[in-house]
């Protein structure tokens, strides 16, 4: 029997148990079949380069397979759960790799392992972040545009009905009548209210949690923006016993506004506003409900809306994820996040 038979049979029995380790600790990673037959193959590559490293061999080639990284931020994998399986493989594979070698230290065999697993971790590392990156450059985006078209749709909408009030009046002047005092008293309150708008536009764009709890930051903003007429109830439980991270926080808090003012902006005929906040089991879990007419999903303009895209997103970069549900009883939006064992 070679070496490479030898080395195959070890091999085959450190993966089988690895996989199965992963499978108890860290079931995301091995969730199912595919996953399960990813996962081996890398452990097996990893085996398969060390053997080749000790014996001073030319490298092999490593398969090409998915960009793991990448795949595990789009499915909320956290890269903690990717280095508990490192960790766990190399408990499982240094003791065997040392025996195949006995002519090396150990110390030699556990600075390889440690060597070749590594150049495995850092690359989907880097891929992870990137993606995080691109769904923050996609939220700031979306929330530039959302921006834009508050701009262009109200504001400049609003300004644009009192300078027609202003030059009517300016034009009855001219011509040596009196303008209407009722239709400047109606041009002026045009201009208060597209002021209000932009003031509270800039209480969105600068309003962050900070020091304050998730709780706190929302029933602020909900005493600020949700107007006279709709009966609001908000409930806020747990967050005192376990706080929140500062990201999961401020991420968190960006979701829930936009969907309350989805729900302040769309909701016809809605008389009433739920919004219910409760962290427990290691989860932060989030509503924001209506009772109005609601409206059907799937004949939405995914071009005008971007704000239940960026909500997603902002939620998958938290690893949880954001559920909408919307008939004709209304429209009630659900976010999930688990949360960090510090947390």
């Amino acid at each position: 029997m070679t070496a490479d038979d030898r080395d195959g049979e070890g091999d085959a029995a450190v993966v089988a148990a690895f996989v199965a380790r992963v499978a108890e600790v860290a079931p995301r990673l091995a969730g199912d079949d595919d996953t399960r037959a990813e996962l081996g193959a890398r452990a097996a590559a990893v085996l398969r380069v060390a053997h080749a490293r000790l014996r001073g061999m030319p490298m092999p080639v490593a398969p090409v397979g998915p960009d793991v990284g990448a795949a595990r931020a789009r499915t909320g994998v956290h890269p903690a759960e990717s280095l508990r399986a490192a960790g766990l493989l190399f408990r499982a594979a240094l003791p065997p790799l040392a025996a195949a070698h006995p002519e090396l230290p150990a110390e030699r065999v556990a600075v390889v392992l440690h060597e070749v697993i590594d150049a495995l971790v850092l690359p989907a590392a880097v891929a992870y972040v990137d993606v995080l990156l691109a769904r923050l450059s996609d939220a700031n985006r979306d929330e530039r545009r959302r921006v834009a078209r508050d701009l262009h749709d109200s504001t400049s909408h609003g300004i644009g009905a009192a300078m027609q009030g202003v030059d009517l009046a300016l034009h009855l002047l001219a011509s040596g009548q009196t303008p209407d005092v009722g239709r400047l008293r109606n041009t002026r309150q045009v201009l208060l209210d597209t002021l209000n708008e932009v003031r509270g536009m800039a209480t969105r764009l600068r309003d962050v949690v900070g020091p304050r709890s998730l709780g706190q930051a929302l029933q602020e903003y909900l005493d600020f923006a949700v107007p006279a007429g709709r009966e609001v109830t908000f409930t806020d439980a747990g967050e005192h016993a376990h706080p929140l991270p500062a990201h999961v926080k401020e991420e968190s808090y960006l979701i829930i506004r936009e969907a309350v003012r989805n729900s302040l902006l769309h909701a016809a005929g809605a008389t009433r506003l739920d919004v219910d906040v409760e962290v427990a089991e290691g989860r932060l879990r989030a509503t924001v409900a209506d009772d109005g007419s609601g409206f059907d999903p799937s004949a939405v303009d995914g071009s005008r809306t971007v704000g239940l895209a960026s909500m997603q997103e902002r939620a998958e970069g938290l690893g949880g994820d954001v559920l909408l549900q919307a008939g004709p009883g209304g429209v009630r939006l659900a976010l999930t996040v688990p949360l960090p064992r510090a947390a």
